[in-house]
């Protein structure tokens, strides 16, 4: 019963943040869009067919109704936020098509790629990070420890742009667009892995040479264990709280960054929609990605806090204090 509630006064608050970061985000994005200069519905309507283009007052207050653009401000505010909490995030003004569908079409290329950058990102993280561990020359290990950075130096557009000149034009080894098959996913994730991976080794490679200097690697080194073994044993184990933060903030970041991948390489997903949605001044459809994209970001930090919980108790309110620490309490 008491670890029923210590989990209870743990999560709840988790919960209630997790809520008012999906609040909080979809009152931001309504307020930008509709604060925006000039009518939103005539400004769609114009970037569709052009700014010459005529509506009858009585048909334009039908498509207002249409696409829930209809009544005060806050009506609307209200009536969108009912209305996406039962999965309705209404109409696209450019295509006439449900925005759930749009995106129900268009997610499973954006995790595709995400998926794999951050396998690919993660994986090159944790290996290079080995490689500087057991390197027997300090030369060579600082030569790794630098390499990584180097995927934030270099912008996105720009390696993706290089990728495609040399893995499909000059090399002919994979497609440089399109979303149907899966080896158009891998250099549209490569490019997203590298910032990914850098960030990540970022925490990780600190975490791992911050446990390297502790006491019982110390002892392994004296007792004869394989580097090997030590890094898999005992330094990931500790690198493994950090990592496990910086993970959740890499995720939030990749349902959100695509839309540059996804330019580049002319490929179908959420971010290229959102671009498009923003140069047609489609509002149904940039709150329902931009809403989308908010709470993927807060469950997965949700999920991070949760992976915390049964990690390392002492992070639970009420649970965190060792069994034989109250014993020795009790005597």
């Amino acid at each position: 019963m008491t670890q029923v509630k210590a989990w209870a006064g743990y999560l709840l608050p988790k919960l209630g943040q997790f809520l008012f970061v999906v609040v909080a985000t979809y009152t931001l994005v309504f307020v930008l869009v509709h604060f925006l200069p000039g009518d939103p519905l005539i400004a769609a309507l114009a970037a569709k067919g052009g700014a010459s283009t005529v509506i009858d007052p009585a048909e334009l207050d039908a498509l207002r109704v249409q696409y829930g653009l209809d009544g005060t401000l806050w009506q609307q505010y209200f009536g969108h936020l009912i209305a996406a909490a039962r999965g309705d995030l209404g109409v696209s003004i450019s295509t006439g098509v449900p925005v759930t569908e749009m995106i129900a079409r268009a997610f499973p290329f954006s995790v595709q790629i995400a998926s794999l950058a951050l396998l690919f990102g993660v994986t090159s993280a944790v290996l290079i990070t080995f490689l500087a561990y057991a390197a027997p020359w300090p030369w060579l290990r600082q030569l790794l420890l630098q390499i990584p950075p180097f995927g934030i130096a270099v912008p996105a557009f720009l390696s993706g742009l290089l990728l495609i000149s040399v893995f499909a034009f000059t090399l002919g080894w994979l497609p440089s667009a399109g979303a149907r098959s899966f080896d158009a996913a891998i250099l549209p994730a490569i490019t997203l892995a590298l910032p990914v991976g850098a960030l990540f080794f970022q925490v990780f490679s600190s975490a791992v040479l911050e446990a390297q200097n502790s006491p019982y690697v110390f002892t392994a080194v004296a007792k004869g264990v394989p580097p090997r073994r030590i890094f898999t044993k005992h330094l990931l184990r500790n690198a493994l709280l950090p990592s496990i933060t910086i993970l959740g903030l890499l995720i939030g970041y990749l349902a959100g960054g695509t839309a540059v991948v996804e330019t580049v390489f002319s490929r179908d997903g959420i971010g290229r929609m959102t671009v498009n949605a923003v140069l047609a001044r489609d509002i149904n459809v940039i709150q329902g990605v931009v809403l989308l994209v908010g709470a993927i970001y807060a469950l997965v930090n949700l999920l991070v806090d949760v992976a915390y919980g049964f990690i390392d108790p002492r992070t639970r309110i009420g649970g965190g204090v060792p069994s034989r620490a109250r014993l020795g309490a009790k005597k």
